[in-house]
């Protein structure tokens, strides 16, 4: 006991002389150091501008060190950007320091540390035009001392990542057995489930655009709710003179949005919704119906995000359970957290749109699905109510995403190891046959009826979802499968390198693909999955991983889960391109894989010393796409909390790059 004490003090210490001593290094220089403080009173500063979005204040003739420059501004609302140029013993002209964002509300983005060399003969300080013009330049200060800031929130977190690499190296339960019976274990993943609700709340919140587009979830209500499903705008007259609307370059004289609505379905005169009915029809329609208002469109990409989250920790125990005797406990935390961060599921509330709402709701409900057929393998007790709601959850997530329905090829083994079974037994009885039958092609038949019933009345033709009808960046009735761009299309969703950078949060979008002649749709990656979760590079150890596996049903599962994953992966590539938003289809599919082989390969090892050595691999695999996680989250696909949320995104930044 008195060793756990000494350790969790060390701990504190350290955590403590990160926080007074590191994180505030840039206050210590103006604490110890001589340096001679002067204030420049607005009326005592040079302005000149020389266009029409800048003014530059000058301060001359200052000849002398300087550790530091503040700017202070009075009624400043927005975050508002300001740039520094010097001139020193080492050059006459002026030289450019990188920018810092101002926020009133935030002491430490008025400061800028410098580090120049000799005495600084002038300071030019860029600000916008609208600043000058409006009176809100106070002062600069020259050689303010930096102020001393203990971030209680930099502080924890700090000391609880820590305090968590010790315990796991340490602690007897993280470092035991996982049992399904032991609650402290399922305290620490419920624990683990908590901090990623409190990402996806963050994130969600603070990257939500208010102005977004409101076709979804009003337009779209509006027309449902008036027993139509086309939605009530019309497009123009000049519109609908278009000799081909579906050519972009076509619509370039008519307004979008005005004469027509961008990413709809256009057919007979009439724009439609081409995105999955079903979200709102259980959330958006009955909210409004209740309450007369209009649910936003993050929100419930917030709750089937929570959702989806909840299921990786409950169908990764049922597998677990099932098919491993024998794991380490921290392994089944490290999975969970591989499942969370690398899903992608954190990027999409980054940019919750309707785009992500459809793919995480069809997520949800294959796993929702995937979840009571699992559930139907524990036991007899239920078998078939669990196999039909499972068969339920599983064909209504076409109704969101009609590439999901691909993910129903997953239970396709174990339904067919049934009905074998079944047959061989129907001499006994006919019933499990019957009950089988019946709790799978009711479902699917209920559910596929219904939409190509409604596909044919909205574009008469059952198969038609409306994405033929898309009025988009290309002409999607002529675009045809382009199985030539399929190599393409794998390199950059699944290999493509992020762009990582030196500024927070570390990577940016980009669009670089191989060199393809042809037209091929790309916007904004992150990178390639396994590159961003590289677990999923496991997937390539599939062979030797069927060679060591002895349980076949764990086989079926492995094997179900490569060959579904790039079924989708290529028909995503074929029918839309690259996006990262299109990879949370697969996503979770590809881990979860590569999460089931990494665990056959570690049990087939016969030396503790290379066992060791995988469990430390997969502890980096681990931490980093849990970074890399949050951070494309952040940066999502056009930086939304950065535009919509400057204050905190750039607060959080500063908290981040404590040295700027």
């Amino acid at each position: 006991m008195k060793e756990n004490y000494s350790k969790f003090l060390k701990i504190l210490i350290v955590a403590l002389f990160l926080e007074v001593i590191v994180f505030n290094i840039t206050s210590y220089r103006t604490f110890f150091g001589k340096f001679e403080k002067r204030v420049y009173e607005s009326e005592e500063i040079t302005y000149y501008s020389e266009d029409d979005d800048k003014v530059f204040l000058e301060l001359d003739d200052i000849n002398s060190k300087t550790a530091t420059i503040k700017l202070e501004l009075k009624d400043v609302e927005n975050v508002t950007e300001y740039k520094v140029l010097f001139s020193d013993d080492t050059s006459k002209e002026y030289q450019g320091l990188n920018s810092k964002k101002y926020i009133d509300s935030y002491q430490k983005s008025k400061y800028i540390p410098l580090y120049l060399s000799g005495n600084t003969r002038s300071l030019l300080i860029s600000v916008d035009k609208s600043i000058y013009e409006d009176g809100k330049i106070e002062r600069v200060i020259i050689n303010e001392k930096i102020p001393f800031e203990f971030n209680l929130m930099r502080f924890f977190i700090v000391f609880f990542s820590i305090l968590l690499v010790y315990f796991i190296k340490n602690s007897k339960i993280l470092n035991d057995e996982y049992s399904n019976k032991n609650l402290n274990q399922e305290f620490i993943l419920l624990g683990i489930l908590a901090i990623f609700f409190v990402l996806l709340s963050w994130i969600n919140n603070y990257s939500r655009n208010p102005g977004e587009g409101t076709v979804y979830n009003k337009d779209f209500v509006d027309a449902i709710t008036s027993g139509s499903f086309s939605l009530l705008k019309d497009p123009s007259d000049k519109f609908l003179e278009l000799e081909n609307p579906y050519d972009a370059l076509t619509r370039y004289d008519v307004e979008r949005d005005v004469d027509y609505i961008w990413d709809t379905a256009f057919y007979n005169g009439k724009h439609y919704v081409y995105f999955g009915i079903l979200p709102l029809l259980i959330s958006f329609l009955p909210y409004y119906l209740i309450t007369k208002k209009y649910l936003e469109i993050p929100v419930v990409v917030f709750i089937f995000s929570m959702l989806i989250f909840i299921l990786f920790k409950e169908i990764l125990l049922k597998i677990l359970n099932k098919f491993y005797e024998k794991i380490p406990f921290k392994f089944v935390m490290y999975f969970l957290i591989l499942l969370c961060s690398g899903s992608l599921i954190l990027y999409a509330n980054g940019m919750s749109r309707v785009y992500e709402l459809v793919i995480v709701a069809g997520v949800y409900f294959v796993l929702q699905g995937i979840y009571f057929i699992l559930k139907s393998t524990e036991t007899e007790k239920n078998r078939y109510v669990n196999i039909f709601f499972g068969s339920l959850f599983l064909a209504l997530s076409v109704a969101c995403r009609p590439t999901d329905l691909i993910a129903s090829f997953l239970i396709i083994p174990y339904l067919l190891y049934l009905l074998i079974e079944n047959i061989k037994n129907v001499k006994n009885s006919k019933l499990p046959l019957v009950k089988l039958i019946v709790s799978v092609a009711i479902p699917y038949l209920a559910v596929g009826i219904t939409l190509m019933w409604y596909n044919y009345v909205r574009f008469g033709s059952i198969f038609e979802f409306g994405a033929k009808y898309q009025l988009t960046i290309t002409n999607m009735t002529t675009l045809g499968s382009r199985i030539w761009a399929v190599p393409t299309g794998i390199i950059t969703n699944l290999f493509s390198m992020p762009n990582f950078i030196l500024d927070f949060p570390f990577i940016t979008n980009h669009n670089n693909l191989t060199i393809f002649y042809g037209y091929y749709y790309i916007e904004n990656m992150i990178g390639g999955l396994f590159i961003l979760a590289p677990i999923c590079f496991m997937n390539f150890l599939i062979v030797k991983a069927n060679k060591k596996i002895e349980n076949k049903s764990l086989k079926v599962l492995i094997n179900s889960l490569v060959v579904v994953s790039i079924i989708i992966v290529i028909l995503s590539i074929m029918m839309a391109g690259s996006n990262q938003r299109y990879l949370i289809d697969y996503a979770w599919m590809i881990i979860l894989s590569g999460i089931l082989i990494f665990m056959s390969i570690y049990n087939s090892l016969k030396t503790d010393e290379a066992k060791r050595t995988l469990s430390k691999v997969l502890s980096i695999i681990v931490v980093y796409t849990f970074l890399i996680g949050i951070a494309s989250g952040i940066v999502s696909e056009k930086s939304y909390m950065q535009n919509n949320s400057p204050e905190e995104f750039y607060k959080t930044k500063y908290t981040v790059c404590f040295w700027e």
